[in-house]
């Protein structure tokens, strides 16, 4: 799922999905819209992502399918267990039936024909291999959690630190200002916001999502060892072991980040390796350690590497982008604390916050009235820099 015109057709739905469900925040009688900011990113991006991929008559608009599936996504690891889960998971299993049952009839009326080619792909394999539509079906639950359980509580995480950091709120705001055309149709402002400038005009928003994402990711690499290695004349990898590699570890490795490496820094992926770009660098921050990309370790690498980087930076930065613009957040608190990861799924790849942050949605101040929308350009093949293999 490289850039180009393939991926162009997804990231197309996802967009209109984006922009409409940012739209229906608008305050009623000018008063605030109150929500959940970790429960509505989530839902938001089932949607976005799901009618992206699955079309017209995608399973999760049902709000008892997405309910479902979340319910199952939580108790997954019982699932993997597989110690009687129909005893020790009743709830997961149900919600697994829900969801299956849900796909099985989206492949028999042959809805599948309309979705994403990836899906078609899916399908068509596994009738090539004559696997029954009721295993096909179920497979596609597990196909369905890899564009949504990390791309949901990385939208929200992305979104809480820049709001909670008003002077990266600010600074993101100005940037995203060079890719907004404003025109007037019917006596109404149209605000677009061309999200394929996003990479070249919008630093400080990229470098913060980054920089998100590796203080809160906890995927681990796993490789097997295919011949005895000896790393640094000290350790001896035997043949046929396994290593685990928690990305963590290397995240906050000070030898790799830097003495700053267990504090956020948003600008510290706005300065590449090997780049003269220190946007506006404070004379202390020009002797911070350049990241080294093969050390970005959230999408995996070689053959692991995770495929939908592209459409699920798309997708964030998209959100976040056009949130920003249209408006302002309150905590409800009156503060923003973070709150707590403890519980997160041992399945997930990013921490999932344990509570949810109540905000205060209002629009900003003369950004008030008219309608907003995002531009793509067909045939964007520029790649944004996720994993050392795009470098």
């Amino acid at each position: 799922m490289t850039p180009g015109t393939g991926l162009d057709g997804l990231n197309r739905v996802m967009i209109q999905n984006i922009a409409g469900s940012l739209e229906s925040l608008r305050p009623i009688d000018g008063q605030p819209s109150r929500i959940g900011l970790a429960e509505w990113s989530r839902h938001e991006v089932t949607l976005a992502t799901t009618n992206s991929v699955y079309g017209e008559h995608n399973p999760f608009k049902d709000p008892k399918v997405e309910q479902a599936f979340w319910e199952f996504e939580s108790h997954i690891v019982m699932i993997l267990i597989n110690v009687l889960p129909t005893l020790t998971s009743r709830s997961s299993c149900r919600a697994r039936e829900v969801v299956g049952g849900a796909f099985r009839k989206y492949f028999e009326r042959k809805h599948h024909e309309n979705g994403f080619m990836l899906v078609r792909n899916r399908y068509n394999t596994g009738k090539k291999y004559k696997i029954s539509i009721v295993d096909i079906a179920q497979h596609e639950i597990g196909d369905a959690i890899a564009p949504l359980i990390n791309t949901a509580p990385a939208t929200f995480w992305v979104l809480f630190y820049i709001y909670s950091h008003p002077e990266v709120l600010e600074k993101c705001r100005q940037e995203a200002g060079h890719i907004m055309r404003v025109s007037i149709e019917e006596g109404h402002h149209k605000r677009t916001l061309d999200i394929t400038g996003i990479k070249q005009n919008c630093p400080t928003l990229t470098s913060t999502y980054q920089e998100v994402l590796r203080q809160r990711t906890l995927a681990a690499e796993i490789r097997q060892v295919m011949q005895d290695t000896m790393l640094d004349n000290t350790y001896l990898l035997k043949k046929g072991g396994t290593i685990i590699m928690p990305s963590a570890v290397v995240h906050t490795d000070p030898a790799v980040w830097g003495p700053d490496a267990l504090d956020f820094n948003h600008k510290r992926f706005a300065v590449k390796a090997g780049s003269s770009s220190t946007l506006s660098l404070t004379p202390q921050q020009k002797g911070v350690k350049r990241p080294n990309p093969k050390a970005f370790r959230v999408f995996g690498g070689g053959t692991t590497l995770c495929p939908g980087r592209h459409f699920a930076t798309t997708e964030i930065l998209a959100m976040v982008l056009m949130f920003i613009m249209r408006y302002d957040l309150t905590p409800v608190e009156g503060r923003w604390v973070a709150p707590l990861t403890g519980k997160t799924n041992n399945a997930a790849m990013l921490m999932e916050p344990d509570t949810d942050v109540q905000v205060d949605v209002t629009p900003r101040q003369g950004f008030e009235e008219g309608r907003w929308e995002f531009s793509l350009a067909a045939g964007s093949e520029t790649v944004f820099e996720l994993a050392s293999e795009d470098v």
